[in-house]
C-alpha cells in the first residue's frame, strides 16, 4: 500500500488534502471531489480502493511521513523531496487505469463479453458443456445477440476481437487472451496469471483492471461494432444514473429550470449533474453553458484558479459556480489535447 499511495502522490508533484484524497479513492459521488481529483489528476483512481477504511488509510500517512517520505502542513501532505522510488503508476503496464469511466461494471463487462466469446465458440460443434455464466443478467442478453446475428456472428466477433487485441499492448493482450474460454479451451484465472512482482494488494488487483480497462477503452472508440452495443448498457452503469437523465433532458433542448421542474430538483444537484457530464464526457459542448462575454471574463483566471476558493474567484470576475467550474474543466481539456 505504501507504494500505491506515494505513486500517487508523484501523478500530482504538489499537496494534497488527506480528506479529499481519500473521498476519492472510495468514490465520493459529488462535483466536488470529482473535480478536485480531475484538477489533480487523479480522476482515474475515483473509487479504485471503494472499501479502504478511514482510519486505515490516514494510519498509512502518518506512517509514510514518520518514514520520512511525506511531509504534512496541516490537514495537507506532500511527496518529500528525498523520494526517488519509481512511479508503477506511470508505466506503461498501469497507465490504462481509469476507473472513473471503468471500474464500477469492469468484471461484469469481461465475464459478459468471456462468456459471449464461450457460447458462440460452442455453436454448431458441441450442445453439453459447462457455461462460465448461468445467471440472466449474462445469459438473457448473450441469446438477444446470438438470435440476432445468427450464423455470421462467430467471424463478426474474431474481426472485432483481432482488431481490438491489436490495438493492446503485448502485455495486455497476452493477459486478456488466457483468460477465455470456448471450444477447446479453457481460460485461466486472473490470479493465475498475475506475475509475483504484482502479488502484493493492490497492485494484484490493478494488473487485472488495467488490462480489462485498456480493452474497454478500445471498444468505446468503435461505436458501431457489436462488442460496443453489447457493452455499452453496461458502460453506461459506470456513470451516475440521474446525471444520465439530466444529460437526456438537456440534450432534448430543455432549459436548467425545465429540468429542475420535471425531476423536482434542486438548482445545485443539476449543476453537479452538469459538472459531472462535462468531466464525462469527450465532446461536452462548453460553449452551450457559457457566453462569449463570460467566456471573454473567465480567461483572464489564473491558470491554477482551482486552487483559489470560489468567493475569492466570483467576487473578482462575476460569473457563477457553474460558469466558473466549467471554464475550468474546459480550460484543463484544451490544455490536455
Amino acid at each position: 500500500m505504501d507504494e500505491f499511495i506515494l505513486s500517487l502522490f508523484m501523478m500530482r508533484n504538489d499537496k494534497l488534502k488527506k480528506t479529499t484524497l481519500y473521498q476519492i479513492l472510495v468514490g465520493k459521488h459529488t462535483s466536488s471531489v470529482l473535480c478536485y481529483a480531475y484538477f489533480h489528476d487523479l480522476l482515474p483512481f475515483f473509487s479504485v480502493l471503494p472499501t479502504l477504511g478511514e482510519e486505515e488509510f490516514y494510519q498509512n500517512l502518518a506512517d509514510l511521513t514518520n518514514k520520512g517520505w511525506l511531509e504534512k502542513e496541516e490537514q495537507h501532505f506532500s511527496l518529500a523531496k528525498s523520494v526517488s522510488t519509481a512511479n508503477l503508476l506511470q508505466t506503461s503496464t498501469f497507465q490504462p487505469l481509469d476507473f472513473f469511466r471503468f471500474g464500477r461494471k469492469e468484471e461484469i463487462c469481461w465475464r459478459s463479453l468471456r462468456f459471449l466469446l464461450q457460447v458462440v465458440s460452442f455453436l454448431g460443434k458441441e450442445k453439453s458443456y459447462i457455461p462460465l455464466e448461468n445467471a440472466p443478467i449474462y445469459t438473457e442478453r448473450v441469446r438477444t445477440v446470438i438470435h440476432q446475428y445468427k450464423g455470421n456472428l462467430a467471424d463478426l466477433l474474431y474481426q472485432e476481437m483481432s482488431q481490438l487485441f491489436q490495438a493492446l499492448s503485448e502485455e495486455h493482450a497476452d493477459l486478456l487472451a488466457q483468460t477465455l474460454s470456448g471450444y477447446q479451451q479453457e481460460g485461466a484465472a486472473f490470479f493465475q496469471l498475475t506475475p509475483d512482482k504484482y502479488e502484493q494488494l493492490p497492485w494484484s488487483s490493478l494488473y487485472k483492471s488495467a488490462a480489462v480497462h485498456h480493452f474497454l477503452a478500445q471498444v468505446t472508440k468503435h461505436p458501431n461494432d457489436l462488442l460496443y452495443k453489447f457493452l455499452r448498457p453496461l458502460l453506461l452503469q459506470n456513470y451516475n444514473q440521474s446525471m444520465l437523465q439530466t444529460r437526456t433532458l438537456i440534450q432534448q433542448g430543455n432549459s436548467m429550470e425545465q429540468v429542475m421542474q420535471q425531476r423536482k430538483l434542486k438548482r445545485g444537484t443539476v449543476q453537479d449533474h452538469l459538472i459531472e457530464w462535462a468531466l464525462a464526457d469527450k465532446s461536452f459542448s462548453f460553449a452551450d453553458f457559457l457566453s462569449q462575454a463570460t467566456q471573454n471574463k473567465l480567461k483572464n483566471m489564473p491558470k491554477a484558479s482551482f486552487t483559489y476558493s470560489f468567493k475569492e474567484l466570483a467576487e473578482t470576475f462575476d460569473a457563477t459556480f457553474l460558469e466558473i467550474r466549467l471554464y475550468q474543466i474546459w480550460r484543463k481539456k484544451q490544455s490536455l489535447c
